[in-house]
Order: C-alpha cells, then structure tokens, then sequence
C-alpha cells in the first residue's frame, strides 16, 4: 500500500471514528460527575451502575478528539515560520472561537427565556437561572464554561496557541519529550487552570508529535490494536477493583490510553465495511451540531422525562433508558440539522465553523 492510499485509508479512519465518538460523549454526559460506587451483583441497580460508570465515567471520546486534531494540525506542516502559525490561527477563527461564542450565547439565550417565561406564568426560576446570576461573564463563557461540553473547544483554543511551544519542544526532545508529558498525565496533576488540562495538552500534543514525525495513525493502529485491546480488557478489570480507592484516578488514565489506541484499531476495521462505512462517513458531518446542540436543554429533557417516567422505579428500567436517550437525542438534533441544511445552509456553516454540511 502506496503513501497516498495510506494516508487516504487514514483520512477515512478517522472521519468514520467521528459519529460514533460523539455518541460516547452524549453518554457520558448522561450522568452527573458524581460517582456512584461499583457492586459486583447481578441486580437492575447494581448492572446499571457498573455500565453506566464504565461508559459514561471513561472519557475515552475526547481524548481521541484532542489526538486527532493535534495530528490534523502538525501533518501537513513541514517548516515552522510566523506565516504558518498566523494562517493556521486564521482558520481556528473560523472553526473554534465564532461557534464557540455563539454556542454558549445561544445557551445564555435559551436559559433567560425559559425563566423569563416562567417568571411571566408565576414558576420559580430554575438553578441554571441562578447560575446566570451568580457568575460572571468571564465564568460563563471561559471558566466554566456555561454550555459545558464546550470545554474541550476551550482548551483546543489554548492548544491552538500554544503550537510553537510544541514545534519546538519536540524539536528539541523529540521522542523524551513525550515520555516527560505522559508521566505528567498518568500522575493526575492538573494546574486547574481553564483552557490546560492536562488531557488536553497531552492528546494535543501526542496528535501533534505523531504529525510531526509523518506517522500514519492506521498503521500504527493496524500494528498495536490487537495487543492494546488485550491490555484494555486488562486494565478494565484492574480500573473496576481499584473504584473508589486513590488509586483510581492512575489506573483509570492508563485505562483511557490504551483504550484510544483500541478505537483507533475499530477505525481501521470499520472502514472495512463499505455500507457501514459510507453510513458513518455521512454523518460525520452531522458530528459539530450534535456535540453543541445537545446541551441545551435537548439531553437534560430525556433524562428528566426519564426521571419521570414509569422506568425509574427499577434498575432495568433505569438501565434501558440510559441505552435510549442519546439515540434519540440525536433523532432530535437530526430533525433540526437536515431542515436547516437544506433551507439555511449559510447560517449552519457559521454554526458548525464551515465544516462540510
């Protein structure tokens, strides 16, 4: 297999990874960031606990979504210049500030008219009113932010800047510049600084060394999934037992790595599958609206319909729920996407930062 059908293959590998990856995220955001604590019992409450935590609790989707776009960004750059950095910053205009803007204005919006036609029929107003008033501009649109899934936008924003210090700190470090920035992940430290996690600085940063150096992600997939599936299964097991412990947090980012490589690996399969494969390629494009749209107030609905609904009085219940909401979720963000595709096609483009709709 020549280069340019490798990087073909790669280029397909990725874009397939994207709808399923995203379906991860509604998952995840399914669930509060409290943790419930895992019992090994076959009970409805005991096996929806255990399956929630695993899926929604294993933020395996970002980190892959940091590993590509640090890739995507470095790949084609062969020499570092001011001119380089300037136009890449150009397009993240584009594609990262303007829609991360709007998707958090839009959320500010959707929040003050709820509550202001609750105030208007003589409700109470909710906690996210109370959120609007009690933060500063600078909590809801950067520090926090407001529409939360946004974060990893953020934080692309910042790794966007801080390109040069990458360019240059592989230069010089190469391959030990890597090592040095995993230890830093896997010790859990965090500067809790908005916009430097350390997920984002080191998938980032992995992406960006890995495009540097011009490797292909579906080789090194093709050579390592196999055995990365294997320790994945491992460390599942060994992520389960510590729950809870201090431990936890280590074993669970050393869960998270070897799990990316694994779903790089299912990429590589999934192009396999023509039909499937085509399926996934079409709603790739679909990927950006989903992942900003659902926050506002479209997965937080299912789960309260959910809460009362005739499911939440059993575990089983709660269990076939939890696998509904993000498939419908998603018909309902679909039902807005199409329309407006065919009818409002400029307004979605500024919407999903001019990505193919």
């Amino acid at each position: 297999m020549n280069n340019l059908s490798l990087e073909y293959k790669q280029s397909q590998m990725i874009n397939v990874l994207r709808f399923p990856l995203i379906v991860l995220v509604l998952f995840t955001h399914e669930l509060p960031f409290k943790r419930e604590p895992v019992h090994l019992k076959f009970t409805g409450t005991d096996v929806y606990v255990l399956l929630s935590e695993l899926i929604s609790h294993h933020s395996v989707a970002v980190p892959c979504f940091f590993l590509f776009s640090g890739y995507l960004f470095f790949f084609k750059i062969n020499n570092w210049n001011y001119k380089v950095y300037t136009t890449q910053l150009r397009k993240r205009v584009n594609t990262l500030i303007i829609p991360y803007i709007i998707w958090n204005l839009l959320l500010l919006l959707a929040i003050f008219l709820k509550n202001l036609f609750f105030q208007k029929a003589g409700f109470q107003t909710d906690c996210e009113y109370k959120t609007l008033k009690e933060n500063s501009a600078y909590a809801l649109l950067w520090g926090m932010p407001i529409n939360f899934s946004l974060w990893y936008i953020r934080d692309l924003i910042v790794m966007t800047l801080l390109t040069p210090l990458f360019y240059y700190y592989f230069k010089y470090l190469n391959f030990y510049g890597i090592i040095l920035l995993l230890l830093i992940y896997l010790s859990g430290l965090e500067s809790n600084i908005p916009g430097l996690s350390t997920t984002a600085i080191f998938y980032f940063s992995l992406g960006g060394y890995l495009g540097l150096c011009k490797h292909n992600l579906l080789k090194i997939s093709l050579a390592y999934g196999k055995i990365a599936i294997l320790i994945t299964l491992a460390l599942l097991a060994i992520r389960i037992y510590y729950d809870g412990t201090s431990a936890q947090e280590y074993w669970e980012r050393v869960y998270i790595f070897f799990t990316v490589i694994s779903i790089l690996y299912g990429g590589a399969r999934l192009i396999e599958w023509p039909r499937l494969k085509d399926k996934l390629l079409q709603l790739s494009g679909t990927v950006f609206f989903v992942y900003a749209s659902h926050q506002i107030y479209i997965i937080n609905g299912l789960k309260g319909a959910l809460f009362k609904s005739p499911l939440a009085n059993s575990g089983w219940g709660m269990l076939l729920g939890y696998f509904i909401i993000p498939p419908a979720c998603i018909a309902i963000i679909l039902l807005i996407y199409y329309p407006m595709k065919r009818f409002l096609p400029k307004t979605l483009g500024v919407l999903v930062g001019n990505r193919t709709v």
